[in-house]
């Protein structure tokens, strides 16, 4: 049973590891059944519901994160969790001793890689503007968001916005009423 908590560390590693602390119910359950199609819905509501109630998963105004104590472990290529094995699990805690396999490597995820100075989602401009990118685009704001987090990376010191605006312009939207939306706001 020792490995368990691994297993579940390398779940939540791959679940939570796009720079997204905190996703919705439906995000999550879409992941594990669409995205990496380990289990069908019911039994990723099932192995959610499991995961929250014994404290692995923890819950801040209906969204979901990892609890803070883990420290997530990156599953090898092919990894595949097993539902079984980790319906078994037992409550969280911190003695419950997550170690890291041999050749493991281990990540201990504080933030995503946009700090607090970089996005401010109260500004009026940039929820506008990720607002407008993702309608238009058909994209979900957190694609939105990821997909110009990765741009931002790349190309070293540019904004976020200057990165969803070269989202934009990749996604064929009008760049006229992009700058009217960062000009007029």
């Amino acid at each position: 049973m020792e490995e368990l908590p691994n297993e579940i560390s390398k779940l939540l590693f791959s679940t939570f590891s796009d720079g997204f602390p905190f996703l919705n119910k439906d995000e999550i359950i879409r992941s594990w059944s669409l995205d990496f199609q380990w289990f069908n819905p019911d039994d990723s509501m099932l192995l959610f519901s499991h995961l929250l109630d014994k404290k692995w998963i923890i819950n801040s105004n209906n969204h979901f994160s990892f609890n803070p104590s883990l420290i997530l472990a990156q599953p090898p290529l092919s990894w595949k969790p097993n539902l079984n094995d980790i319906l078994n699990i037992s409550e969280f805690n911190k003695s419950s001793g997550i170690k890291p396999l041999e050749n493991e490597k281990i990540i201990i995820s504080e933030s995503t890689h946009l700090g607090k100075k970089d996005v401010n989602y109260n500004d009026e401009k940039m929820v506008k503007l990720l607002n407008f990118v993702s309608k238009k685009s058909e994209l979900s704001k957190r694609e939105v968001i990821r997909r110009s987090e990765r741009k931002k990376m790349a190309l070293g010191p540019i904004s976020l916005w200057m990165a969803v605006c070269l989202l934009a312009r990749e996604q064929g939207l009008d760049m006229n009423k992009i700058i009217d939306i960062i000009d007029n706001s």
